[in-house]
């Protein structure tokens, strides 16, 4: 599949600002005028404004505190930034800094009647910045639904009313939860290496290992494991694609829709139509091994994090002290008030929720025992089993019985006496409202009451054959 040309969409220099020395304070500028336009209350964004908040966002900036010679330059070409007035210098900049996101594409302004020059995101731009807040923020997409979503649009009654859309939306959402999980197993994989590198106290620890792990981990990883569990659907939806795979007519009608939505002749349709269905079959063999991916992952980080909080805890001298100093008092009758930290201990313990599955011995092949043969006896009574108890057959013999040549008869007559006989009741009312069937039913208006049961009142007559 080739890749989408991305730079026919956007400019060449969209990333520029993003990638120059001075990055974090483009990037301050573009978060904040996102979330002045799209995440506040409804105003246009002014140019004048747009500069006021540039300024705010320099002095705030470190590098513009401690006087950054590369900022003072850049602020210097600005016509109006002369001297060393630190107010002429901050304005200078803003409007050098707001030039630069203009020219390279992440913004640009519009004139609008009685509001003068208004800051304005392109589309893509606005898009960007919304997926790189979220990632500034570690916020992590909720896995829940896609399994579900996925079984419910390749399921047989709803894929034959619009096969080429249902096809369309569970790749997309086959995609979706494959990149969730992966992501999850890196974020695992990664607050390990974290607490391995970075944790230097116990309090980093529990930090990293509660924190940020629960809410970045925890929560997809509970819902992998109980309500958006994979092995649930899998083997049904793995199913369905066989059976998908052999309905030639969903599958012309599938390719169908792809032709017209991807402007493409019925072969090269037919031919996406079979990769979409490969890639989700491919895609579902492979859940087992990332799942045991993730449990391996997160047994790891349990025990890593508990190790390293254990070593931490008696490689602090200041913890040892007080615990001395306890024994000590309390040799001598005496408790003393110490102030001893305290650690929320969700993980002190030494097996974590979810272990990796233990490996198995494996089956040896054993000789099958043949079992006897039924007798005649057992095979009958198999076969009345089996047999249908309400059958067309066996209800129009019973009506033949009850008629007994007349034409019709009362259904005051039928005996219900148990619950079989009123099921039968029910199939005779059924079969009688068909037009195919040797009889009919004729209802009245009161009913009538056989000890626990009750009925309409009326008739059955035998009809009339059509010749």
């Amino acid at each position: 599949m080739a890749v989408p040309d991305l730079f026919a969409r956007v400019p060449t220099g969209l990333f520029a600002p993003l990638g120059d020395p001075h990055a974090a304070l483009y990037w301050a500028l573009l978060g904040t005028y996102y979330q002045h336009e799209f995440e506040r209350e409804p105003f246009a964004l002014a140019k004048a404004f747009a500069l006021e908040l540039a300024e705010r966002e320099i002095r705030r900036s470190s590098h513009w505190a401690q006087k950054s010679a590369a900022l003072v330059a850049l602020a210097r070409e600005d016509p109006d930034a002369t001297g060393d007035d630190e107010d002429l210098l901050v304005r200078g900049l803003a409007r050098r800094l707001l030039l630069r996101l203009e020219r390279s594409g992440w913004v640009h302004f519009q004139y609008r009647s009685g509001q003068g020059e208004v800051l304005s995101f392109p589309p893509y731009a606005a898009r960007i910045v919304e997926v790189l807040l979220r990632v500034a923020k570690d916020e992590q997409p909720v896995l829940q639904g896609f399994v579900h979503s996925i079984a419910a649009l390749l399921e047989a009654r709803a894929f034959a009313e619009r096969p080429g859309l249902s096809l369309f939306e569970a790749k997309r959402h086959t995609l979706d939860l494959m990149r969730e999980l992966k992501i999850l197993e890196r974020n695992i994989h990664r607050y390990t290496q974290e607490i391995l590198d970075e944790a230097t106290s116990a309090a980093k620890v529990l930090e990293f290992g509660l924190d940020h792990y629960q809410q970045a981990v925890m929560g997809n990883y509970h819902r992998l494991k109980t309500v958006d569990n994979v092995y649930r659907q899998r083997a049904s939806i793995l199913q369905r694609i066989d059976a998908i795979e052999q309905d030639q007519a969903a599958l012309d009608r599938a390719a169908d829709w792809y032709a017209g939505q991807g402007a493409v002749g019925p072969l090269e349709a037919r031919h996406r139509v079979n990769e979409d269905l490969a890639l989700i079959r491919s895609h579902f063999d492979r859940v087992p091994e990332l799942v045991d991916q993730i449990d391996a992952r997160n047994a790891r980080f349990s025990h890593v994090t508990l190790r390293r909080l254990m070593y931490l805890l008696r490689q602090d001298r200041r913890t040892e002290g007080q615990l001395q100093r306890i024994i000590d008092a309390l040799a001598k009758d005496e408790a003393p008030e110490i102030e001893v930290d305290l650690f929320r201990a969700e993980l002190l313990f030494d097996d974590p929720l979810y272990v990796p599955p233990q490996r198995r011995p494996r089956a040896q092949p054993q000789p099958l025992a043949r079992p006897p043969a039924p007798s005649e006896a057992n095979k009958r009574a198999v076969a009345q089993k089996l047999e249908r108890a309400f059958a067309r057959a066996k209800v129009e013999a019973y009506v033949e019985q009850l008629l007994a040549g007349r034409h019709q008869v009362d259904l005051e007559a039928v005996p219900v006496v148990d619950d079989q006989d009123y099921v039968r009741l029910l199939y005779l009312a059924a079969y009688g409202l068909q037009r195919d069937s040797s009889f009919s039913v004729v209802p009245g208006k009161e009913r009538l009451q056989k000890g626990p049961y009750s009925h309409p009142d009326g008739h059955l007559e035998r009809r009339r054959r059509r010749r």
